[in-house]
């Protein structure tokens, strides 16, 4: 595999490690960019869902984004003032990214039992 970017990285960096940093940086991304975005109803959160996972998917060796937001967007459309903002407890994201031999799956999603929007590892699989 070539990455251009590899030089930059401490050699002690292994593949395992790149592909971990890289599913960390995606969800990242994902609370960064989005929350707060305005919503007005469920039709919103689904166009929504659609672009951040085309987002997640253009950065690189992602290859894998799934992406749902609690659907609770239901305003007034005669109300222009009657619309939410996305939070990070609304998402549920998925994130598979390859890189060398490496195959990791991360999440972000809130965790009730521990009151907290969560971004952990699921699976981390070498070739």
């Amino acid at each position: 595999m070539l990455d251009p970017a590899a030089r930059f990285f401490t050699p002690k960096a292994t593949e395992r490690d790149r592909a971990v940093f890289e599913a960390g940086l995606a969800l990242g991304m994902v609370v960064h960019q989005f929350t707060g975005v305005p919503l007005k109803s469920n039709g919103d959160a689904e166009l929504l869902e659609k672009v951040i996972e085309r987002s997640i998917l253009a950065q690189p060796y992602r290859v894998k984004a799934e992406v749902s937001i609690n659907k609770r967007f239901n305003h007034d459309p005669g109300n222009p003032y009657d619309y939410s903002t996305l939070k990070t407890s609304d998402l549920n994201v998925l994130v598979e990214v390859r890189y060398g031999r490496v195959r990791v799956r991360a999440r972000l999603k809130h965790i009730g039992e521990l009151n907290f929007n969560l971004a952990y590892i699921e699976d981390i699989e070498e070739t």
